[in-house]
């Protein structure tokens, strides 16, 4: 009796597999797409929502700037303790009648407009990240500006409180009148990530237009 032999084809087995992996490998394709876009719309849904905030945040600070000057300037005895204690005029006399009071308001909003500006630059900006927009033109240039709005403060906010003695001593006799101008370390941060942030809303804003150009050659 002639035994019988079972001859195993590989090529069989080999196609076998590479079909099975095949369809894995459709489907796997078929649902990444949906994973994808789902995990896109969630990350895009968290900056939505940190722009919200950003821009609120941008609403309330523009508000107390506004309210805390009016503020400051109203109260004469604050407003003794500052310039006596951080404008150097102990054992001045201080004019605070009204008529003072209200031109060295006014003076003072010199620093608080570039603040005003760069609060309106980081408003604008989030605007744009809030829509999508990314790497557009325009966050590149709201963050030149903002850089610029901060270096410009670092000498708004020392010449707003020179102008701002020059009222409170301007009623005095001639000899007795202040002027006061200080750049401390303070002011140093302002202008450096102010350069920082301008430096990089210039890169940005040539990769944009590279980015622009390379598209509408293609």
């Amino acid at each position: 009796m002639s035994g019988s032999t079972f001859s195993l084809n590989t090529n069989n087995l080999s196609f076998y597999d590479n079909f099975v992996f095949l369809n894995a490998k459709r489907s796997a394709m078929n649902l990444t797409p949906d994973a994808h876009a789902k995990g896109s719309n969630q990350r895009l849904q968290r900056i939505r929502r940190l722009a919200w905030w950003v821009r609120l945040l941008c609403v309330l600070g523009a508000l107390g700037l506004v309210l805390g000057s009016a503020l400051f300037w109203s109260q004469t005895e604050w407003l003794r303790s500052v310039a006596q204690e951080r404008w150097q005029l102990k054992g001045v006399e201080i004019q605070l009648d009204a008529r003072s009071r209200a031109l060295g308001w006014a003076f003072n909003w010199l620093p608080n407009l570039v603040a005003l500006f760069a609060l309106w630059q980081i408003w604008a900006l989030f605007g744009y990240y809030r829509r999508g927009e990314f790497f557009a033109r325009g966050p590149a240039l709201h963050l030149r500006r903002l850089g610029a709005a901060l270096m410009a403060y670092t000498l708004a906010q020392p010449l707003g409180v020179t102008l701002s003695v020059l009222a409170l001593t301007l009623g005095n006799p001639a000899g007795q009148r202040r002027l006061y101008f200080g750049l401390g370390t303070d002011q140093f941060p302002s202008l450096f990530f102010g350069l920082a942030i301008l430096v990089i809303g210039i890169v940005m804003e040539e990769a944009s237009r590279m980015a622009q150009e390379n598209a509408e050659f293609i």
